[in-house]
C-alpha cells in the first residue's frame, strides 16, 4: 500500500533543508535576537495544556512542561500545532524526559525530538525558546551542545528537591557551555542558581494570577539577577 506524503513524513521525519545540524543530524538551535530586545516585563506565560482558552497569544510565551504522553503529539504532528501556535510572542521547546535512570541513548532522542520540533517552528518564522533538561554528566554533550552561546532557555525546578546537587552540577554546567542571555524558570528559586532568571509559578501559566502584575505598580523588573556563589 502506498504511504501518503503525510505518512512518509512522519516515518522520516525530516529537518527543514538546510537547517543546522550535527554528525547525527541532531538539528543545532541558533539563538533568536528578537528574544533579546523584548520588554519582559511586559510578556504573560502560559501552559501548553491551556492552549485552546489562551488570550493575546502574541504577548505570550507558551512553555511546554507537560508529561511525555501529552507533548508528544506536537512531535507527531508538527503541522497541525504549528497552526495552533503561530501567534504567539515565542514558544519553548517540548520538555521531553531526561531522568537519571534512564540510559543516555533514549535522552539523546527526547532531546533530539524536543530540538527537531524547535527547528521546525522556527523554519516557518515563529520564535522559539529551547527548553534545557538534563540528568548525570553523561548527558551533557547530549543536553548542552546544541544550543547557541547566548540564548535566552527555559528550564524547570519542579521536583528537583531529592537530587539538587545532581542539579546543580547540570545547571553550572548549562551556565558554562551555554551561558543563557535570560532563563525562565518554571518553578521556584534552588539555591545555587544564578543568571538573569524570571520565575514562572503554576497557577500564572493556568491564568489564574500574576503576581508579576503587582510588581508593575511599583516600576520593578521580573528579572532577577543572582549572582554565582562558590559552592
Amino acid at each position: 500500500m502506498k504511504l501518503s506524503d503525510f505518512e512518509k513524513f512522519n516515518l522520516i521525519k525530516p529537518l527543514p533543508e538546510g537547517f543546522p545540524k550535527n554528525d547525527k543530524g541532531i538539528p543545532f538551535l541558533e539563538k533568536d535576537i528578537f528574544l533579546e530586545n523584548i520588554d519582559w516585563d511586559r510578556v504573560n506565560f502560559s501552559s501548553y495544556s491551556n492552549i485552546n482558552s489562551i488570550k493575546n497569544k502574541n504577548a505570550t510565551v507558551l512553555l511546554m512542561f507537560q508529561y511525555d504522553k501529552t507533548i508528544k503529539t506536537i512531535y507527531n504532528n508538527i503541522f497541525s500545532f504549528i497552526n495552533k501556535g503561530r501567534d504567539f510572542l515565542a514558544i519553548a521547546t517540548p520538555d521531553y524526559s531526561a531522568y537519571l535512570n534512564m540510559e543516555p541513548c533514549i535522552i539523546e532522542q527526547n532531546v533530539q525530538h524536543s530540538l527537531w520540533v524547535g527547528a521546525w517552528l522556527k523554519y516557518v518564522g515563529m520564535h522559539v525558546i529551547p527548553t534545557i533538561t538534563w540528568a548525570d554528566e553523561r548527558t551533557y554533550d547530549i543536553c548542552f551542545n546544541n544550543i547557541e552561546k547566548g540564548s535566552v532557555v527555559a528550564i524547570s525546578t519542579v521536583g528537583v528537591s531529592k537530587n539538587k546537587f545532581t542539579f546543580l552540577k547540570g545547571y553550572k554546567e548549562m551556565m558554562k557551555r551555554i551561558n543563557p542571555n535570560l532563563v525562565i524558570i518554571k518553578g521556584n528559586y534552588i539555591k545555587g542558581i544564578y543568571g538573569n532568571l524570571i520565575f514562572v509559578d503554576f497557577k500564572e501559566t493556568f491564568n489564574i494570577i500574576n503576581k508579576f502584575d503587582q510588581l508593575k505598580l511599583f516600576d520593578l523588573s521580573r528579572i532577577q539577577t543572582i549572582q554565582k556563589e562558590d559552592y
